[in-house]
């Protein structure tokens, strides 16, 4: 090949690389809960209630939003994604919304190593969007124990089927809001419940 020919095909590819699609951006999302409509007008559990990262593992350990497939199968999207892991931004929630609800006299998370009186912890097992179905499902465990002596006060299951209005990764992140802010709405009156003789000052 002649040197000018060369220098031809050369520019001719360089043209062809620039004309490439230039791939899809990241969208990211937060998991936003509602506050609570009514606190607790004193808090359930008096000192320090510490609220720790969920349990989960597969692909609700990371951050892209996970759906299913028409198979059954479980996916993420490439470019949708969640500002943070569904199993930390449910923390995250969960300490601001008991702290709002005046759950305790103090709520705070494992890294400001406060002494607790108090612990919550959880597993979440399903955190998907179903777009065959117009839904999203969330299913999770939570548990309030004493920091003490692991006497357990509460534990209970929720699951939400959540209908997804529209379509899409966005409709389904405004469905998980609205599943996870009325499942903490849950828990919280199943925490008002809890009996006074498993409470220590």
């Amino acid at each position: 090949m002649r040197l000018g020919t060369l220098g031809v095909f050369l520019a001719a590819l360089a043209l062809t690389a620039c004309a490439q699609p230039a791939p899809p951006r990241d969208n990211f999302y937060r998991l936003t809960i509602a506050t609570p409509v009514q606190p607790f007008p004193k808090p359930v559990l008096p000192g320090v209630l510490e609220v720790n990262r969920l349990d989960t593992d597969g692909a609700l350990s990371e951050r892209g939003l996970a759906y299913q497939e028409a198979d059954g199968a479980l996916a993420r999207y490439a470019y949708d994604l969640w500002s943070d892991a569904p199993a930390t931004a449910i923390q995250q929630n969960l300490a601001e919304y008991l702290r709002a609800a005046h759950a305790a006299d103090e709520v705070v998370t494992p890294d400001l190593r406060v002494p607790p009186d108090w612990a919550l912890r959880g597993r979440l097992s399903r955190f998907e969007y179903l777009p065959a179905q117009s839904k999203v499902a969330v299913k999770l465990q939570l548990s309030v124990v004493s920091a003490r002596d692991g006497t357990l006060v509460l534990l209970r299951s929720y699951a939400a089927d959540t209908p997804v209005q529209g379509a899409g990764p966005e409709a389904a992140v405004a469905a998980f809001n609205r599943a996870m802010s009325e499942t903490l709405s849950r828990f919280a009156a199943d925490l008002a419940q809890t009996p006074v003789q498993n409470r220590h000052p």
